[in-house]
């Protein structure tokens, strides 16, 4: 019953205590970590004016943004529904914040270094000022804009509906078929985002 009281206050809060929550929730030194460790790589590549180590940090972050968009709707997402509740619960509530600072982190990260690398008045542009390169920018902030309000809202719904003092197995079944939609409409931008980049690139 404290936990689902405790639920109840952090949901009804404002989204400085949701965040400190989950930053609890995460460790805080994994969230502060998760956002950290990418952007510094982001930071050493502006102070030494690399644009390769910069090119790396884009296409490193952007691998791992990507990859772990699609593993979590295609076989995380399952693996959980396939457990018991008490299973499911343990599961989601030491995996889903984590995955949420994670995932933020490495996103912004790629979107960030892929805007110096395309933005020439930035000084490390790769040169491109075309319509396509432009078109591949606003995909990539349109793409992390629908992961801050759709999937990683699915993942927090679930994960709060799991700390609840008696979880709805039927809207967790729910959660986890939108959360399958979604990862796949996500893939396929993903795709498209990857074969507009590297057309243009070559």
């Amino acid at each position: 019953m404290a936990v689902g009281h405790e639920t109840s206050r952090v949901t009804e809060g404002n989204v400085v205590e949701r965040i400190q929550h989950l930053a609890n929730a995460a460790n805080p030194a994994f969230a502060v970590g998760s956002f950290l460790v990418p952007l510094v790589f982001l930071g050493a590549s502006l102070l030494l004016s690399s644009t390769e180590l910069l090119f790396y940090t884009h296409v490193a972050a952007g691998a791992v943004w990507f990859g772990f968009a699609l593993i979590f709707p295609a076989l995380i997402g399952p693996t959980l529904g396939g457990l018991d509740e008490e299973a499911s619960v343990a599961v989601n509530t030491a995996l889903i914040p984590k995955a949420v600072f994670f995932l933020v982190g490495f996103s912004l990260t790629t979107v960030l270094s892929g805007t110096v690398l395309l933005t020439p008045d930035l000084g490390l542009g790769y040169g491109f000022a075309s319509r396509w390169s432009s078109i591949a920018l606003g995909v990539g902030w349109g793409l992390f804009a629908f992961g801050l309000a759709v999937p990683h809202r699915l993942q927090l719904s679930a994960y709060y509906e799991t700390l609840s003092s008696n979880p709805d197995a039927s809207r967790l079944a729910s959660i986890e078929k939108k959360n399958l939609v979604v990862g796949l409409f996500e893939a396929a931008v993903m795709l498209g985002l990857i074969v507009l980049m590297t057309g243009f690139r070559l």
